[in-house]
């Protein structure tokens, strides 16, 4: 096992085998988005991304407080004050819409390798989003989970059209709409969450489904992850007819496994 570290350790980077664990490491802001961590966040994704070593990520965050809070508010404001409100607005649209970033959220750039979130604390706003962006989710049972954007005339943007597809329409517009936090269990229940564990288990249970998911061939993972995304709102025959596309079983690993099942066969 080695550790690496991001520059202003805003990041934390620890490999287990062939999983990459990281931890936001802002916890005297509840691991906000700022301070350099989003950058942070942008350079693992591409080096988990592109190394052929590592097959699934988690992501969590330092301390017993917080997932993720969102956006540094704190940080923004203070860039006003010193900017100017409509100066610092403007650079922040500048930054916004520059350019196509890596984003777990918006999966821009073809991520089809398996991202665990383990949510050990609060999990608002912009961390909730960066938390439905990942495909899985682990969450502690103190640990809460929401968009209270609209309290604060602003509104949830990049994951909210992924809620509607892990709670019911109605659920998912009344989640946005009144900003209302949702406990683990209340969360599990409307399918946001996959698991509720106890607290200080969420890494540990994360990496135990990393390590069986990493046990099945890679192949197999970022196929039925793209075919997913790609099958999503398409008509039934449309979305039949792209599993024709690069399938698996034409891999080595499928003739692997076919041959260690038929020594297998017939049963006894």
């Amino acid at each position: 096992m080695t550790t690496e570290t991001a520059p202003a350790e805003v990041l934390l980077l620890r490999r287990e085998g062939p999983v990459l664990i990281a931890t936001m490491n802002r916890p005297e802001r509840m691991n906000a988005l700022g301070g350099g961590l989003p950058e942070a966040l942008n350079e693992a994704w591409f080096d988990f991304k592109d190394d052929p070593s590592l097959r699934v990520m988690i992501v969590t965050g330092a301390g017993d407080r917080a997932f993720c809070a969102g956006a540094d508010l704190r940080q923004n404001d203070e860039r006003a004050r010193a900017l100017g409100a409509e100066s610092a607005q403007a650079l922040l649209d500048a930054d916004a819409y520059r350019g196509i970033r890596p984003s777990f959220n918006g999966n821009n750039f073809g991520l089809w390798k398996p991202v665990i979130a383990a949510i050990n604390g609060w999990c608002l706003a912009g961390g909730c989003e960066l938390a439905m962006g990942c495909d899985l989710r682990v969450i502690e049972e103190q640990a809460q989970i929401g968009l209270p954007e609209v309290k604060r005339g602003m509104g949830a943007k990049q994951t909210t059209h992924k809620l509607y597809f892990l709670t019911p329409l109605s659920l998912g517009l009344e989640i946005v709409w009144t900003g209302d936090t949702l406990i683990a269990q209340t969360a599990y229940q409307l399918g946001l969450v996959n698991e509720v564990v106890p607290k200080g288990k969420s890494v540990e249970r994360a990496l135990e489904l990393a390590q069986q998911v990493c046990r099945y061939p890679n192949t197999y993972l970022q196929y039925h992850k793209l075919r997913v995304f790609q099958s999503i709102g398409l008509p039934v025959d449309y979305a039949l007819a792209l599993q024709q596309r690069d399938l698996p079983h034409q891999s080595s690993e499928f003739r692997e496994g076919l041959q260690a099942s038929l020594g297998h066969w017939p049963p006894k």
